[in-house]
């Protein structure tokens, strides 16, 4: 991961970042459920598309929201451990 590891002086260092982000997925369900919302109409529009189609459908913006959400709230638990 890109997040800073944390360890014990005897133990492998262990990034805390995915965990925090689990636990942050409750806070953002919304979000969440947007984005997998989103997914499917775009898979179903790929699905259905001749090769000839250009298809520009796409999730960016849900994408972007949902990580949003997900850095707002590992942030401060983040930087709580690094003290």
């Amino acid at each position: 991961g890109t997040g800073p590891l944390l360890a014990m002086a005897d133990e492998d260092p262990v990034d805390p970042l995915p965990e925090i982000q689990k636990e942050c997925e409750h806070h953002c369900t919304k979000a969440l459920s947007e984005l997998n919302a989103c997914t499917e109409r775009v898979n179903k529009i790929l699905a259905e598309a001749k090769p000839e189609d250009e298809v520009t459908a796409n999730c960016q913006i849900q994408y972007n929201d949902f990580w949003h959400c997900i850095d707002h709230c590992t942030a401060p638990k983040l930087f709580s451990q690094l003290k």
